[in-house]
């Protein structure tokens, strides 16, 4: 019995060694991440699965830095290099990108893929691309483009938290 224990343990180390040894942090990854959180309200209300980026103004780094928001509207921002991610970003000074396509009453379920035609596969995309339109856009467009976005964001060297408050295209808060 004590001899399947130590295999057991054995197995185990071994196998949390290789896992921690796969996630190497990237040469280039920055260093001296802080932590950094995003609120995204839309006139008081938290938006929802947007995408934030962060774009460095001198816009020669090799990694990127962004992430989703919660439920809540909030994003707790990431800086990534390839597919290897760590919470917190590098101080700075950034152009924030907000991107938010609003979620349509439907989707196309694997089931539908798997067993409809393409044509019908192709009007049920188009009835949902329609409504889709319809939608109120909680983010303004602009704020989806870095040459646009009129978000500027200073994070400090201890890091922090903004809240960005969308009530016309230009407002935001830090």
């Amino acid at each position: 019995m004590n001899r399947n224990i130590a295999k057991i343990f054995t197995c185990l180390f071994f196998s949390i060694l290789i896992v921690g040894c796969s996630e190497k942090i990237p040469a280039n990854f920055p260093k001296n991440l802080v932590p950094f959180n995003v609120k995204l309200l839309n006139k008081g209300v938290p938006v929802e699965e947007a995408w934030i980026s962060f774009v460095p103004e001198n816009m020669t780094t090799e990694y990127a830095i962004n992430t989703f928001t919660n439920k809540a509207g909030v994003a707790e921002i990431k800086t990534w290099v390839g597919s290897f991610s760590q919470s917190g970003v590098p101080a700075g000074t950034y152009q924030a990108v907000i991107l938010h396509e609003p979620k349509p009453s439907r989707e196309i379920s694997q089931h539908e893929i798997d067993t409809l035609k393409l044509e019908e596969l192709m009007a049920i995309e188009a009835e949902i691309k329609k409504e889709q339109a319809k939608l109120p856009k909680p983010v303004p467009k602009a704020w989806g483009d870095s040459k646009t976005s009129p978000l500027k964001i200073t994070i400090p060297e201890k890091g922090g938290s903004v809240t960005i408050e969308i009530t016309d295209s230009k407002t935001f808060e830090q």
